[in-house]
């Protein structure tokens, strides 16, 4: 099912009525056919309890993979926050250090999250984007081929060497949840205990059909639905619903705020400068 991220959520929604909706009405009809209804009502007291037990079984099976994959796309999440954090602090720290250290970290920063957001988010949402050539690299160079002039200079670059471990752990960790998927014995778990928790439901008889047919169907829909819910939070860069890469927008936002803040530090640093040269 995993087509279904790149389809939009009307397409996802006629999908389950259809082919859960409807594919379990259709094999009712079949059994319904096969078998007399009389025949179908004697097994109502056994398989009342048997269904009952499987419905409870599958039942807790959806709601632990359902809170697993939750799980797995608010670390993703909170990893994308992280990195866009990261990223906002290390600009603000080239405000401390001299030229051209402080351009050329200012530039390979705002590059670094210009390109997450033009050109990774959109091709991992494609599922086409297989690891950047760049990635941090550019970053690390600039910090580390820095050459310190004093204890305040190499603490700063400390500092710095920090936020590059931030953003390295979390670039790492939205790959992983980029390429990763559950399972696959979790997904033949899921998918079998569908088909036969729907299949178990033909084993009763109504002598209203249509009410049957009525139940089945909604019954079917809501399994397919929540494997659906299961397949988007697996998925936390395709589908409909998604990772937002609104954090290192406003990461972006908020270090052209800095500018402000980066040309007052560049205006006082020549008034300290003469002030101690009167000295």
């Amino acid at each position: 099912m995993n087509f279904l991220l790149y389809c939009g959520a009307a397409t996802q929604i006629i999908f389950v009525i259809v082919a859960f909706g409807g594919g379990s009405v259709a094999g009712l009809c079949i059994v319904r056919r096969l078998v007399p209804l009389d025949r179908l009502q004697k097994n109502h007291e056994v398989a009342g309890v048997t269904f009952g037990v499987l419905g409870a079984f599958y039942g807790l099976v959806l709601a632990f993979v359902i809170v697993a994959a939750w799980e797995r796309f608010n670390q993703a999440n909170s990893d994308a926050l992280v990195e866009a954090t990261a990223l906002e602090s290390l600009y603000k720290l080239g405000a401390a250090f001299p030229e051209p250290m402080r351009t050329q970290l200012d530039s390979v920063v705002l590059e670094y999250a210009h390109r997450v957001i033009d050109e990774e988010w959109p091709r991992m949402a494609d599922n086409t984007f297989h690891g950047g050539k760049v990635g941090a690299h550019e970053l690390w160079a600039a910090v580390l081929a820095y050459h310190t002039a004093d204890s305040r200079e190499q603490m700063l670059v400390d500092k710095s060497i920090d936020q590059l471990n931030l953003i390295s752990q979390a670039r790492s960790q939205r790959f992983l949840f980029y390429e990763d998927d559950l399972p696959s014995v979790v997904w033949n778990v899921i998918y079998l205990g569908c088909l036969m928790t729907i299949g178990f439901s033909y084993f009763f008889g109504s002598n209203v059909f249509r009410a049957q047919v009525v139940m089945c169907g909604f019954f079917s829909i809501l399994l397919g639905m929540t494997i659906l819910a299961i397949l988007e939070l697996a998925h936390p860069y395709q589908g409909v619903v998604t990772i937002s890469n609104e954090p290192f927008r406003y990461a972006i936002a908020r270090m052209g705020a800095a500018n402000s803040y980066k040309m007052a530090t560049v205006n006082a640093s020549p008034q300290t400068t003469s002030r101690a040269s009167d000295r």
